[in-house]
């Protein structure tokens, strides 16, 4: 939804479909509005890193615009910040992980329409037309740009930041539990 007040761009994140495979931890896109009547911009990403992402940081630059986010609906992360406006340059970032939220899964299989013929790839990031199982690794951001005048411009450069891997939490949390009973048991001597 635009806001009357000059607020845009406003970026959610959502699910995407006939995306891009991402196979590395940085991203970027940009959009300049040509005509009056444009009032969104997407931009369509699938996460082949291997790698569940429990965070998104995008670095947003405009000339006289003010960013901000809007978390309504996103199925990925609890919270992002800033929810207001916020001038030029800013980091704009998804996070919170909770029971209904999970962050944003890897894909298993990425498959991509290469002149008619259906192939099935893991590491693609060339192809622009491509889907993906799990469907919620398939990400996008949908940005409200009803606000920016013709000619105004804006980038932003994108970092995903892996979730830990359980195995690791857990080995961590382990080691931990064995070095304070090591530790207890030797003051108990």
């Amino acid at each position: 939804m635009a806001l009357a007040d000059g607020t845009d761009p406003v970026m959610k994140l959502g699910g995407g479909g006939g995306s891009t495979p991402l196979t590395t931890f940085t991203f970027s896109f940009s959009f300049t509005k040509t005509s009056s009547t444009q009032t969104t911009a997407t931009f369509d990403f699938i996460n082949n890193t291997g790698f569940t992402i429990g965070e998104v940081d995008l670095l947003a630059t405009g000339t006289g615009l003010g960013f901000s986010c809007d978390n309504t609906g996103d199925v990925y992360f609890n919270t992002c910040t800033p929810t207001t406006t916020t001038a030029s340059p800013v980091t704009i970032s998804y996070f919170g992980l909770d029971a209904t939220h999970f962050g944003i899964p890897f894909a298993t299989q990425v498959t991509c329409n290469d002149g008619g013929i259906e192939e099935e790839v893991f590491r693609d990031e060339d192809n622009q037309s491509c889907t993906a199982v799990p469907v919620l690794s398939d990400f996008m951001f949908t940005v409200n740009v009803t606000d920016m005048t013709v000619g105004q411009s804006f980038t932003a450069a994108g970092t995903l930041v892996p979730t830990p891997e359980t195995g690791t939490l857990v080995l961590t949390l382990a080691g931990g539990l064995l070095f304070l009973l090591y530790k207890r048991a030797a003051l108990a001597i």
